[in-house]
């Protein structure tokens, strides 16, 4: 008897999930039929363009290199209402300890430290798995920190790997460095089109001058004493047709500023 109230019970608790979860389902399709993803942009939130955001305080953003490569975006929605956070097609990561020095970072007039670095919040750029985005907006809770990922070059050869325990804080690119062909540079890694490396090579030839043969000689040298050159052939050889790109960008610009195409990288 005992066993067969058993198996009757469980027959009801079964019937009973499953009557909920129709009716869940159902819920679901009248709302759309979709959860929202991470930092999926909504229609019904206010929009805020990022760097106005902070200087309102109604959001901060905190950048956390792993290595010159990539970086972790964290921002904080300060306010009680969700928003949606216009990010920067191309930003800046300028290290703290750098500006309290007084040296400024403009075109690399900062002596000693860490590199700054580059990137762009494109959404092909941020690795954010899959996440839906909208016009180029993050979505942020009210009272809640939203985090992805963005690929990154430094724009300082010569300094310090950038590493998480250096505190950077974000800038509009232009405040780092006035050579349009960098902010180029930085707009077509946010895309997703462009191998790291290469957009290393491109960035350290724009931003700071070196020439494709200094590029070449540059080693990654060991502690036993070996070595293997810091870029491969078709490395530099990308590198110099996305700096090349970037610099066409530029000059397109330039002459039509409304224009706002984005390159196609083979």
């Amino acid at each position: 008897m005992a066993l067969g109230f058993s198996i009757r019970a469980v027959r009801r608790l079964g019937l009973a999930v499953a009557a909920m979860l129709i009716c869940n389902a159902a819920l679901a399709a009248d709302r759309g039929g979709k959860t929202p993803r991470h930092g999926e942009f909504n229609p019904d939130h206010a929009a805020v363009e990022m760097f106005s955001a902070i200087e309102d305080g109604q959001i901060s953003v905190k950048l956390i290199p792993k290595d010159s490569t990539l970086c972790q975006v964290l921002i904080e929605n300060k306010t009680d209402k969700p928003l949606n956070v216009k990010l920067p097609e191309a930003f800046a990561g300028v290290p703290v300890l750098a500006q309290n020095l007084g040296g400024g970072n403009r075109n690399n007039r900062n002596s000693g430290g860490n590199q700054g670095f580059g990137g762009g919040m494109g959404m092909g750029g941020m690795g954010m798995g899959g996440m839906g985005m909208g016009m180029g907006m993050f979505n942020v809770p009210a009272e809640k920190v939203g985090k992805f990922k963005v690929t990154t070059v430094c724009l300082e050869h010569g300094k310090d790997e950038p590493r998480p325990a250096m505190k950077y804080e974000i800038k509009p690119i232009q405040e780092f460095t006035d050579k349009p062909e960098v902010h180029e540079l930085c707009r077509m890694l946010g895309s997703g089109r462009l191998d790291q490396r290469a957009a290393q090579v491109a960035a350290w030839h724009l931003n700071n001058g070196m020439s494709f043969p200094e590029l070449a000689a540059k080693r990654l040298r060991f502690a036993n004493g070996s070595s293997r050159p810091y870029f491969s052939s078709q490395q530099l050889q990308a590198g110099l047709r996305i700096s090349t790109m970037a610099t066409q960008l530029a000059e397109k610009r330039r002459n039509s500023p409304g224009e706002t195409d984005s390159a196609r990288i083979d």
